[in-house]
Order: structure tokens, then C-alpha cells, then sequence
């Protein structure tokens, strides 16, 4: 396969992993005021979440910690591992912003591991998701996360403008295994 192939499968295939126009996919009603307005806030998560791709259901497991201090700058770091097409990206964050019960994260992509060259492309892209706490115990509905949107040259959204315009644009799924918690202090 050539190398332009290479990368135009890449961008077909991370666009299947997270991205849609239809904000209606998404079962989450809009966000509510701002959870602890000038105070710190974390948002903490790590499972797994199953979405449909080019192969059927495939498995994705996420980690990630974030960080928002009372001055509004974000700390923290990230992991996606995308199993059935062998990548995986992890980096650091860089913006949070946090509404109601509903977490939007964004950062800049630090490390690549594949076999596949056409991943490494990856490197330095902004990147950015939602979450969505949904409570503790059995009788709380299951957590939500999105797949990953990236900033390839030419998408209008930054990591920055995700976590301040909060939008619900990307598929959420439920999280299969794990937990996802967002609270402030």
C-alpha cells in the first residue's frame, strides 16, 4: 500500500473511531452550569468501550487523569488503545472544562506505538473527547465516553475550542468496564 493510501485509510479510519455531524447520536441532554466555577476540578476515568468499526464491534480501552486548577489551566495525561487496528496514543492534556455531571477534555498527542508507520503522523495532533459521570452502583446508568476527535489540518476545531464551546458532536458509547469520575473541590 502506498503511503498517500496509507494516510488516506488513516484519516477514513479515525474518522469511523469518532467522529459524526448528527448531534442526535448522542443520548446525553445538553450541559448544565459549570461544575466548582473558579475552583479545581478533576475528571478521571480508565475502561473500556466498544464501537463499530470497519470489522464490526471492536474493543477500546481508555485512560486518562485530568486536571483544572482555580486559574483555569489543565494538567494531566491520557491513553487510547484502539485493539483490533493495533495502535495506540497517549499524551499529555491540555484544557478541561467541566459542565454538570459531563466532562470535556482536550490535549496534544506525545507518543505513538504501532507497527504501522502511517500512525506515527499521529504525533503532535491536538486531540479531544467527552465524558459523561453517570453516578456509582448498580443502580446508576452505565458512565459514557466518545471516541477521539483530532485536529488534521483542516478541521476547524482546536482542543481549546472543544473544552470552551462543549459541544455534543461525537459518538458517546457506554463504558463497557470501568469508571469515570468527575468531581470538583
Amino acid at each position: 500500500m502506498s503511503a498517500t493510501a496509507r494516510s488516506a485509510a488513516l484519516v477514513l479510519t479515525l474518522c469511523l473511531v469518532s467522529c459524526t455531524d448528527d448531534p442526535t447520536a448522542d443520548p446525553v441532554t445538553a450541559p448544565t452550569p459549570s461544575l466548582a466555577a473558579g475552583g479545581v476540578v478533576r475528571a478521571t476515568g480508565s475502561g473500556t468501550h466498544l464501537r463499530v468499526g470497519t470489522e464490526g464491534e471492536e474493543l477500546t480501552t481508555f485512560a486518562f487523569s485530568a486536571v483544572r486548577g482555580p486559574d483555569g489551566g489543565a494538567t494531566g495525561q491520557w491513553e487510547y488503545r484502539f485493539r483490533v487496528a493495533g495502535f495506540r496514543v497517549h499524551g499529555r492534556v491540555t484544557c478541561l472544562s467541566v459542565a454538570g455531571n459531563q466532562a470535556w477534555i482536550g490535549g496534544v498527542v506525545e507518543k505513538v506505538v504501532t507497527d504501522d508507520p502511517a500512525f506515527e503522523s499521529l504525533l503532535g495532533l491536538e486531540m479531544w473527547w467527552r465524558s459523561v459521570d453517570n453516578g456509582e452502583g448498580r443502580g446508576a446508568a452505565p458512565d459514557v465516553t466518545t471516541g477521539l476527535g483530532f485536529g488534521f489540518e483542516g478541521v476547524p476545531i482546536t482542543a481549546e475550542s472543544w473544552c470552551r464551546d462543549q459541544p455534543l458532536t461525537l459518538v458517546a458509547r457506554d463504558v463497557a468496564t470501568g469508571n469515570i469520575q468527575i468531581v470538583g473541590e
